[in-house]
């Protein structure tokens, strides 16, 4: 009988839920089929009942997973670039860059529709997501005399910035759709949260795929 270290559970569940993560965030709830994740960990869609007791339970924890990488993007944001940590985070949110890249790119253009007709379960896990999520990006928006900030703005924040990158995705035009996203970033600029630059991003700031790397 083969023997397993103490963690291999927990290490190939959380090989599953990678996996689930990355094909919700290009192909949304639908494209997650329980026995391809399987077969794409090296496991069989039996043993799948050894980590979850069914789909929904991992649609929740790859969306949690998701969530946790966007929060771990921000990270990077506020480590990096300090102060300017907001501004360069607007910048490469509405990049013709981030916008092209699907695969890798910020999920909730393609899952919030999703979420809306989901279990209850998964639900509550994009709610709890995002309510995190703003809470980390809050912490980049301090308050001053002319606006609120944390929590609250980083949410509309947010939900105005995803709103415009899913309609630039739509938008056969890229010339037009790259209108679209240097205007909102203008926008934001004026609205006083950041100083409006719109410089390129790195390498990594194109995609909210993962743990911060070197830049190079």
């Amino acid at each position: 009988m083969a023997r397993y270290s103490t963690d291999h559970k927990e290490k190939t569940r959380a090989a599953i839920v990678d996996a689930a993560a990355e094909r919700i965030r290009s192909g949304g709830f639908d494209a997650l089929g329980v026995a391809s994740i399987m077969a794409e960990a090296g496991l069989t869609h039996g043993g799948f009942y050894a980590h979850f007791p069914s789909r929904d339970a991992l649609l929740a924890a790859a969306v949690t997973r998701l969530f946790e990488k966007a929060c771990e993007t921000v990270d990077h944001f506020d480590r990096k670039h300090g102060e300017a940590a907001l501004e360069k985070y607007v910048d490469f949110y509405l990049s013709p860059r981030h916008r092209d890249d699907r695969e890798h790119g910020c999920p909730m253009p393609a899952l919030t529709g999703d979420a809306q007709r989901a279990a209850p379960q998964v639900k509550a896990a994009f709610e709890a997501g995002l309510d995190t999520l703003a809470e980390r990006l809050g912490r980049l928006i301090p308050p001053t005399k002319e606006r609120a900030g944390g929590k609250k703005a980083a949410l509309a924040l947010y939900g105005d910035m995803v709103g415009v990158l899913s309609v630039s995705r739509t938008m056969g035009d890229a010339k037009q759709s790259g209108e679209l996203l240097a205007g909102k970033r203008k926008a934001i600029a004026v609205y006083g949260l950041v100083q409006g630059a719109v410089s390129a991003p790195s390498s990594f700031e194109t995609r909210l795929s993962g743990a911060p790397q070197d830049e190079g």
